[in-house]
């Protein structure tokens, strides 16, 4: 499971052979127009609070990468690996992980409100808090819904009398420079 709290170190960005790019976006290279020979490879980059809305990652592989935060709204990752992936906090309504590989990843508080995860590996995966308002999960693998938020009220939230307790964060905002209090250092500053 990837940790919460803290930066993982960004780990180079590393191309599928004979990629043509024309974004970096966090030190990420992102390939456009991907297929599964060629496609973006940002295994355990470091992707705190990034915009990657609307962007097509199809065959990604980010295992390992610290998304903490990031923005994947309307975002289409057909086929990615994202196994052992921080994912704590996304804000991703309309994500396609169609087959995508979320083994291990931590999925904690993100927003997949209307997300597809048809034929997704969910095996380990972490959903606590995770709201899948909408989602598909047809033909997903090893789905444990345990404290994952499926309906727009959630009637065993006894802390906020229903869905989720955390506050909607603007697809925007950033995370850093943010109030959060009694949790530990996720700046990895000071």
């Amino acid at each position: 499971m990837a940790a919460r709290a803290g930066l993982a170190v960004a780990g180079p960005v590393v191309l599928a052979p004979g990629a043509s790019a024309d974004t970096t976006i966090g030190g990420c290279t992102i390939v456009s127009d991907p297929t599964e020979s060629v496609f973006t490879d940002c295994a355990d980059a470091n992707l705190v609070g990034v915009n990657l809305s609307g962007v097509d990652l199809s065959f990604a592989d980010l295992s390992g990468a610290n998304l903490l935060g990031a923005n994947l709204a309307g975002t289409t990752l057909v086929g990615a690996k994202l196994s052992a992936a921080n994912l704590y906090l996304v804000y991703g309504p309309g994500v396609d992980l169609t087959g995508a590989d979320l083994t291990g990843a931590d999925l904690g508080s993100a927003n997949l409100t209307g997300a597809t995860l048809t034929n997704a590996d969910l095996s380990g995966a972490t959903l606590d808090g995770t709201k899948l308002i909408r989602a598909d999960l047809t033909g997903a693998v090893a789905v444990d819904l345990t404290g994952a938020i499926t309906t727009e009220s959630d009637p065993d939230d006894t802390v906020s009398g229903g869905g989720s307790s955390l506050p909607e964060r603007a697809p925007d905002a950033p995370l850093f420079g943010s109030v959060v209090t009694g949790s530990t250092n996720i700046s990895g500053v000071g």
